[in-house]
């Protein structure tokens, strides 16, 4: 019996062990984790440019959450032609022996004036890159002085959250959004706090391909509760919303920017614009503003690199509305010569969430410095001290 005990106290006394070193293990295996985590979150202080913050995002992310914000259309050509075309087809004339002690990049949009030219474009699910998300994006935002534009529809933080945020912001919105809903937003704009509405027209619609619909489904999961509740897919997770294709989808026409004017007297922007014909049918149902885009690369393979519609459309609108111009951007000569040929500010979407993704709003405000710092370098090194200085003839034989 006393032979049965000792067994049974010794196999205790090692099981014991054994546990508390299985326990001891864990915890020094997830201390040595956490330091390794937030020492590699720190690696995005190292970053000089926006393409090592990508390139960091990449090693960061999981690999389907980093391939939903890097997803481009077809096999890319769009998204690539804008890489090239600001790399290949504009090049700077550098000036010298100009006094450049004193750079500003205040800029004037729509009669109010803003410390950068750089303005954060609205873009979907950021809580995919950091917990805090769109929160985190305009605490980011704010600190690094630049225009934060935030998507109602997709944001993973309720409205209320972001407003409590200082700095300047625009608001998103996509006009296949449930009129009642639609109307509720846009009419509710100027009183919280937007300083104008960024429309997208180029989504007639849905067209996501099916290895992206998985991406949906878990973005939908980080939504807040409570932003659910209010917003019309409060029972349905985002992939059944597209599959079903729940909005109002294809039916959208000019007439509904008519009908946002009649809602809000904040300055409107028609995001999606490539072509002078859309251009001249925006002005004439009330734009305020056109946002060249081609939506990242993101829905038509093949269609022109916005920075090379650019111009065409500067021309056309001939000063009657505000022209923007995004996707591709990635450098401050990229922002310089966006300005250059004619765009009042620029948008910037991926490189944002990488930052986000690298290091939280404090990753989104570096993104942002690294941009404004690029772009002051460029400048004086083209004798040029304010934003309304920069015009076509900074660029080599650009007609």
């Amino acid at each position: 019996m006393s032979m049965t005990k000792n067994k049974l106290y010794i196999f205790l006394s090692f099981a014991t062990t054994l546990a508390s070193f299985v326990i001891l293990r864990n915890y020094f295996q997830h201390r040595k984790k956490k330091k390794q985590d937030e020492e590699q979150k720190k690696e995005y202080l190292k970053c000089k440019s926006l393409f090592d913050i990508e390139e960091l995002a990449k090693k960061l992310m999981k690999t389907h959450r980093f391939y939903y914000y890097d997803y481009k259309a077809g096999q890319g050509h769009t998204y690539q032609a804008s890489r090239d075309y600001f790399d290949k087809q504009l090049n700077i004339i550098p000036r010298v022996l100009i006094d450049v002690t004193q750079i500003s990049l205040k800029t004037n949009i729509f009669g109010s004036t803003y410390e950068s030219p750089i303005i954060i474009a609205p873009s979907t699910f950021h809580c995919l890159a950091h917990i805090d998300g769109e929160v985190a994006t305009a605490r980011g935002a704010t600190e690094a002085e630049c225009i934060y534009t935030y998507n109602w529809m997709y944001s993973t933080m309720p409205e209320e959250k972001v407003l409590q945020t200082t700095g300047p912001k625009f608001l998103h919105i996509y006009l296949t959004t449930p009129t009642e809903i639609l109307e509720k937003i846009v009419s509710q704009a100027e009183k919280n706090g937007y300083r104008s509405i960024v429309v997208t027209c180029d989504h007639p619609t849905d067209r996501v391909r099916d290895n992206v619909l998985p991406l949906f489904e878990e973005a939908s999961k980080t939504i807040d509760p409570e932003l659910m509740k209010s917003m019309p897919m409060a029972n349905m997770n985002l992939s059944n919303i597209i599959v079903k294709q729940n909005f109002k989808t294809g039916s959208i026409t000019w007439t509904n920017i008519e009908s946002l004017k009649k809602l809000t007297k904040l300055p409107i922007i028609c995001k999606g614009i490539l072509s002078t014909i859309d251009a001249q049918l925006a002005i004439q149902h009330g734009a305020d503003g056109i946002l060249v885009s081609n939506h990242g690369g993101r829905q038509v393979d093949t269609a022109p690199p916005a920075i090379q519609c650019l111009q065409d459309i500067v021309n056309v609108v001939n000063g009657r509305a505000q022209v923007f111009v995004d996707t591709g951007i990635r450098t401050g000569t990229d922002v310089l010569k966006a300005l250059a040929l004619g765009a009042q500010a620029v948008f910037i979407g991926r490189p944002v969430l990488y930052g986000l993704a690298c290091g939280g709003q404090d990753g989104v405000k570096t993104v942002l410095n690294i941009l404004k710092r690029e772009l002051m370098y460029d400048m004086a090194s083209c004798g040029i001290t304010s934003i309304d200085q920069i015009n076509k003839d900074i660029l080599y034989k650009h007609t």
